[in-house]
């Protein structure tokens, strides 16, 4: 027996979302999909090495379009900074320039959460020598 599920009556729509649309596809596997689809925010630190007094640029993109982010930054004892919040640009970026003059010798951990989707960027050093 052959079925017509369809498919040649809706030539925009994807057999993918034909089948979801006819019950073929757990909807689980759809929000699966949807949920992986999403990218995860990314930071960078650029130098990752700096004598102190130099500055260090943070940059993070991928998080949500004009809302706030809080950027936090650990000490090389452990202890962590009071976060910042920056505000992200209409493409989900910021910067910050990190100023280094009062900062410890050592390893620093800066990372940032998306406040809108709670979702937090990787994780990044530096080194102020």
């Amino acid at each position: 027996m052959v079925r017509d599920y369809g498919f040649a009556l809706m030539p925009r729509r994807s057999a993918f979302v034909s089948l979801c649309l006819y019950g073929f596809l757990p909807v689980s596997l759809l929000m699966v999909g949807v949920f992986y689809a999403q990218k995860r925010p990314e930071i960078s630190v650029s130098p990752a090495r700096v004598k102190m007094g130099d500055p260090v640029q943070l940059t993070g993109t991928g998080f949500t379009p004009n809302r706030s982010v809080m950027s936090h930054l650990r000490r090389p004892d452990g202890s962590e900074y009071n976060p910042l919040r920056f505000r992200t640009t209409e493409r989900g970026e910021f910067s910050h320039k990190i100023d280094t003059v009062m900062l410890d010798v050592g390893t620093f951990e800066v990372w940032a959460e998306d406040e809108a989707s709670k979702t937090v960027s990787n994780r990044t050093q530096f080194s102020v020598e």
